[in-house]
Order: structure tokens, then C-alpha cells, then sequence
């Protein structure tokens, strides 16, 4: 037989378990919400570019290659005898777009011709000069997440 003791009894354990269930449950959400958090820093970091530069490397012997590099990530671009780095005030004179964030030109088996990069969302694109026309063709296109 139930006496009012024992209602008693049962019903302060399960105001306790009550109380320890909603708890527990507010600390996951917490720590999901520190987890997304993170996650949009590294995010931000990946897309976020520093130092970006064109870079002849010497790789063996008098090969160079082209390296397009940012934030201590090097992508080739192709062997080149040399090449040069383009300040930005001569963007204007070569055709390339303000907001370029690095541009050469180079010297290769090829013929010479320029190279620009550029930031575009969450992608870096690379722009080549083809030599006939003048004009630049997309090249590469490197995604940054």
C-alpha cells in the first residue's frame, strides 16, 4: 500500500531526475553552439588570403617553376625560364583589374606572357594573357574551403 511518505518520496526523485535531465540537455546545446562557432573560424581563416604572390622556384638544376603563393600554400603553375613580379600601379597599363591581388609576368619556352589572381567568393582564380589577343583567359581556379 502507497503512503503519503513513499508519493512523497517518488515525486522529490523525479523533480530531481527532472531537474538533472533538463540540465544535461541545455549543456549539449551549449557545446553544439561552441562547436559551430569554431567551425565558421577555421572557415573564415581558410578564406581569408595572406600574402598572396607569384614565386619562381628553383626546383632542379636551371628548371624554375611558377608558384602562385598564400597563406603557406604553394600551387605550380607550370615551368617558366623566368618571371617577374608586377606592382600594382601597373595594373592599369597591362590590362589587369584593380582589385588583383598579385600579378607577373613570365618568360617561357612559350613566349612571355601575365599572370593575375583574383578573389572571388570562396575561389581564387588565375588569369593567363593569351599573347596574340592581349586578353586574359581563366587559367586555374584553386577553391578555398
Amino acid at each position: 500500500m502507497l503512503t503519503r511518505q513513499k508519493i512523497k518520496g517518488h515525486f522529490v526523485m523525479l523533480s530531481f531526475f527532472s531537474i538533472f535531465l533538463v540540465t544535461s540537455c541545455q549543456n549539449d546545446a551549449s557545446t553544439k553552439n561552441e562547436s559551430s562557432t569554431e567551425n565558421k573560424e577555421v572557415t573564415a581563416q581558410k578564406t581569408t588570403l595572406k600574402n598572396v604572390h607569384f614565386d619562381c622556384s628553383m626546383v632542379m638544376g636551371n628548371d624554375k617553376t611558377l608558384f602562385l603563393r598564400y597563406n603557406n600554400v604553394a600551387t605550380g603553375m607550370g615551368a617558366v625560364l623566368s618571371c617577374k613580379t608586377l606592382e600594382a600601379k601597373d595594373f592599369k597599363n597591362r590590362n589587369i583589374p584593380v582589385a588583383a591581388l598579385a600579378a607577373c609576368s613570365v618568360e617561357s619556352a612559350q613566349g612571355n606572357t601575365v599572370y593575375y589572381t583574383i578573389k572571388k567568393g570562396d575561389v581564387l582564380y588565375i588569369f593567363k594573357e593569351n599573347a596574340n589577343s592581349k586578353m586574359y583567359t581563366e587559367h586555374l581556379i584553386i577553391p578555398l574551403i
